[in-house]
């Protein structure tokens, strides 16, 4: 562990500390005992670097990725860590900056371009992070690291190695996508991530990507959206943490926490603010319960709540259930 700047958390720089990369694995330390027949690799992901050059990432979601492997063998684990190289994390690195703006974090503008430079760039396109700090899950034969944004990092899960930056965009109707979708157990992955639909209003599309096809061809190449849900607010789509599935239904609890779009449009490129200032909450607006099928959904209306992760749901009788505590 490193500390190369006093981080502005104060009180709560234990959790801020930054990690350095290991060169091969290591014996870890076993309390208990672990069953020999246990075997196998654990990927985990998480922030490990909090500060580049002289400038701190200020918010826990913002650290660059780190992707953590605990392999398990006759009783004995070995541990290995490796920085992920995104986009974010190699142009920071190279640039001993702040480059790209992450959840809690103003991006710096680039000292050698003039303030006319910097205002035609924001006119060129957000550059939306790819730093994949928050889960890892197979895609076919293939894993992938990923966030809540329409990038998602293949990386070899013995090496740990990066090896490629996939936009999702690219084969999708999507502007960014949820960090936990559901797998079937023939491999075929589902999500959700917010998109444009009719009238130029937003939506939110529920996409799948199949299993490893015969020809063993990549599986995203073959992505299609199952259902458009629409949104309650044209321009401030919800908060999308994350989605329930069960045999046969979709159910998406859309909440008041919202993303002001126009915020996020001009935020941090006129102001220098980030994500997290985009967000807003309107209670007015109650909660919407959208219940898909292969059929036309169905929406159906609650009180104001705000529900983080709604995998609480299951079907009886072909009847459907959700539970929310």
């Amino acid at each position: 562990l490193v500390f190369r700047i006093e981080h502005p958390a104060g009180g709560y720089k234990k959790i801020f500390e930054t990690c350095e990369e290991l060169n091969e694995p290591i014996p870890a330390v076993v309390v208990g005992v672990i069953p020999e027949w246990l075997s196998g690799s654990l990927l985990r992901l998480g922030p490990g670097l909090f500060e580049v050059g002289a400038e701190p990432f200020y918010h826990l979601f913002d650290g660059q990725a780190l992707m953590h492997k605990f392999d398990l063998k006759n009783g004995h684990v070995t541990y290995y860590r490796k920085f992920v190289k995104t986009d974010a994390y190699v142009r920071a690195m190279t640039e001993k900056r702040v480059v790209i703006t992450e959840f809690g974090t103003a991006a710096y503008p680039d000292p050698c371009k003039n303030i006319f430079s910097r205002f035609f760039t924001y006119f060129k396109g957000i550059e939306v992070t790819d730093n994949c700090l928050v889960n890892v899950y197979p895609v076919g034969e293939d894993f992938y690291a990923c966030t809540e944004t329409n990038y998602i990092t293949k990386v070899d899960p013995d090496t740990l190695e990066t090896l490629k930056r996939v936009d999702l965009c690219d084969y999708l109707s999507v502007n960014g996508v949820t960090a936990h979708p559901h797998i079937e157990s023939d491999g075929t992955v589902y999500n959700i991530g917010n998109c444009f639909g009719k009238n130029m209003s937003l939506a939110y599309n529920i996409v799948k990507i199949p299993p490893t096809p015969k020809d063993k061809s990549d599986p995203i190449a073959k992505s299609k959206v199952l259902v458009q849900l629409p949104s309650s607010e044209r321009f401030k789509p919800s908060y999308v943490h994350s989605f329930g599935m069960t045999e046969n239904y979709f159910v998406f609890v859309e909440t008041p926490v919202k993303i002001n779009l126009l915020k996020f449009l001009t935020a941090w490129s006129i102001w220098g603010t980030n994500y997290m200032d985009c967000f807003e909450s309107n209670e007015t607006m109650g909660t919407w319960f959208h219940l898909a099928t292969k059929d036309p959904p169905d929406s159906y209306p609650s009180e104001p709540i705000f529900v983080q992760t709604p995998d609480s749901v299951e079907e009886d009788d072909g009847k459907q259930r959700d539970s929310i505590i």
